[in-house]
């Protein structure tokens, strides 16, 4: 199975879905709104009709304005598919080179109940963590492009699903895998809580999944030699995060007199195992509490863009901060990556 046409078909019928999306209208007490560019004839209709022209939009924290409806910018839409074709055929073949080196099996499942024994759940982690980031990216993406704020975020998350299940596909003809329903399940709440969070960010907007990474003894000793295997594969040095900024919920007349050099601090609870490379079904858990940076809030380059989304996109990394571990071995406590 070739990664590159399934992809393409995907991405037809996402092309062809985002044009249906450049032209929107939202009928409100009588009175139409129009946001795409439109030809004299169609500018000459909405004079004559009574329709008002509004697009409203609003600046987001990873720098790329929130509208109101579509207004898509052809060679941006264009760039950013091919981009996301190109990142998904490299990265898919790595894969290939690195996992699936074996010759196909006809398509097969794995055991649920088993399957979620495996590597202490940190592979479900794993498929969140990847869909919720991919989720997010490529609705900024969307919305770069000139997408509607709830189109980017209903395109981002598709997209981000839909790059995690192809996976299920390698895997469901991968001799050493199998077509996991678990993995599925992890990879539509990665979606999901993106989409929630999205549209409850009031709510939800403090709260950022993260990952770091160290490596491990066990991994340097025994694991894949292949360069960036280890960012996936070795569990015992990956640790998967949720973490809380409290700074995003006080009250406005809190953060008045709050020092903003103090906005970034927040919380970080993490989650890791041990022992789980010989034997998937092995191994201990870890438990983090620690510190945690909001990169967003840090107050540099906020009135630049491109800034603003770099530090959105460095803030899906834990730096080294100050955190308790805890094992069945007991406490430890230190600077963690």
């Amino acid at each position: 199975m070739k990664p590159l046409p399934i992809i393409s078909t995907i991405w037809i019928c996402l092309h062809s879905l985002i044009y249906s999306q450049s032209i929107d209208f939202h009928q409100t007490d009588n009175t139409q709104f129009v946001s795409s560019e439109k030809s004299l004839q169609q500018l000459k209709e909405v004079k004559e009709n009574g329709l008002a022209l509004l697009n409203s939009e609003r600046q987001m924290i990873d720098g790329i304005s929130w509208n109101t409806y579509s207004d898509i910018d052809p060679p941006r839409l264009i760039g950013v598919l091919g981009t996301m074709l190109l990142t998904d055929y490299i990265v898919q073949k790595k894969q290939s080179e690195y996992w699936y080196t074996k010759e196909t099996v006809k398509f097969h499942t794995t055991d649920f109940f088993q399957d979620l024994k495996r590597y202490k759940q940190m592979d479900k982690l794993g498929h969140f963590t990847d869909s919720y980031f991919v989720s997010d990216l490529t609705s900024k993406a969307y919305r770069w492009s000139g997408m509607s704020g709830e189109s980017s975020v209903w395109f981002g998350a598709l997209t981000g699903w839909l790059w995690t299940l192809q996976i299920e596909f390698f895997d469901a003809h991968s001799p050493k895998w199998g077509w996991s329903w678990g993995d599925i399940l992890a990879n539509t709440i990665g979606s999901g809580f993106f989409v929630l969070q999205q549209f409850n960010y009031d709510l939800f907007g403090g709260i950022t999944p993260k990952y770091s990474y160290h490596l491990s003894e066990e991994w340097d000793k025994f694991g894949n030699k292949k360069p960036g295997a280890q960012f996936i594969q070795d569990y015992s040095g990956i640790t998967f995060w949720i973490t809380i900024n409290p700074h995003h919920y006080f009250p406005d007349s809190w953060k008045d007199d709050y020092p903003e050099w103090l906005a970034p601090l927040g919380l970080a609870f993490g989650f890791g195992v041990n022992n789980v490379i010989f034997n998937s079904l092995e191994g201990e858990r870890e438990l983090f509490i620690g510190l945690d940076i909001d990169i967003r809030k840090i107050p540099l380059g906020d009135d630049i863009g491109i800034i603003k989304f770099i530090k959105s996109e460095l803030n899906f990394i834990r730096i080294p901060l100050p955190a308790v571990r805890i094992t069945p071995g007991g406490v430890w406590y230190g600077l963690y990556f």
